[in-house]
């Protein structure tokens, strides 16, 4: 059985994947999570993890902890302390985000764990699309946000470990996931759009709502993911998108056909926000083969019912 370091795994992404292995590889993967908390804020609990950390990322020595127990055969790095509309400090961003990274990078040289899965950002990391054209793994990058800035930095950090000490960083570009367990009130405006909806408040949109962007459905995340640890993929760069491109106003239309009370009103865009970015998927689908993606009115009903479930 492999054994799997999860950090971050009590938060939107790290939960689902926890879901995901109970589901498909219960037999296959056992799971250590690193996070904030002992216990998942929700109460929820999962046959796949065998013990849970609780620590502050920044706090090395927790995490040499983890290590000296342990030895694992991949390590899945989802923690980010901000998101990119919250990202205004820099300072914070760098010591909360870029350098306890680089201390895990460490941490994985001197333990010999060899197997690194970082997930970046797609949007964030490009900046805005040009001329409508796809961002591919090799286009030159302009993020906007600080955010951004220090997810690319933790990539190229990723390779030069692998240049210097034979890491294996596998960095996957994951453009707006959305779906079940998603409780952050801060990103992610499907769910943030349900919520209010739900509970009969006014919904604020950041600019004029044309801006399009590249939505996945999580569950379509997970099974790329484990398609990849399955195939042996341990390296490289990937853009991680459905291809199915949304304007914020076609979500919000649709929000309304199933909320009809649910409303809406417009501010001035922030200064730091991507309005239009779209991922460039061949190199994924040229090295996992085609992907069943879950179309958006399909993934919608689905965060609806799970959103009904639950109190906010």
């Amino acid at each position: 059985m492999k054994k799997i370091l999860l950090l971050g795994g009590f938060g939107f992404i790290g939960t689902n994947i926890l879901k995901y292995i109970d589901a498909f590889y219960i037999n296959e993967f056992s799971v250590i999570v690193f996070d904030r908390s002992l216990t998942h804020p929700k109460g929820i609990s999962f046959k796949c993890v065998k013990k849970v950390y609780e620590g502050d990322f920044a706090d090395k020595s927790v995490l040499r902890l983890v290590f000296s127990q342990h030895k694992f055969d991949y390590v899945i790095h989802a923690v980010n302390t901000t998101v990119p509309s919250t990202s205004v400090n820099a300072r914070f961003d760098v010591e909360s985000n870029l350098l306890p990274t680089i201390d895990l990078m460490d941490l994985l040289v001197e333990f010999k764990t060899s197997n690194i899965i970082f997930l970046s950002s797609g949007g964030a990391i490009y900046g805005e699309m040009i001329d409508s054209i796809p961002h591919k793994e090799t286009d030159f990058e302009y993020p906007k946000s600080s955010y951004g800035i220090v997810k690319l930095a933790i990539e190229k950090y990723l390779f030069q470990y692998k240049e210097l000490f034979k890491i294996h960083p596998l960095v996957l570009r994951v453009s707006n996931p959305y779906g079940a367990y998603h409780y952050s009130m801060k990103q992610g405006i499907i769910n943030l759009c349900l919520v209010s909806a739900t509970k009969h408040k006014e919904f604020i949109v950041w600019g004029n709502g044309e801006a399009r962007k590249d939505y996945i459905y999580i569950d379509d995340f997970c099974s790329i993911l484990f398609r990849m640890i399955k195939l042996g993929i341990t390296d490289g760069i990937y853009n991680v998108g459905s291809n199915e491109i949304l304007s914020i106003n076609y979500i919000l239309s649709q929000v309304k056909h199933h909320f009809p009370t649910f409303s809406w009103s417009n501010t001035e865009n922030r200064k730091n926000d991507i309005l239009h970015f779209q991922l460039d998927t061949t190199k994924l689908i040229n090295t996992i083969g085609e992907v069943k993606f879950t179309p958006f009115s399909e993934g919608l009903l689905k965060t609806i019912k799970w959103l009904r479930t639950q109190e906010f």
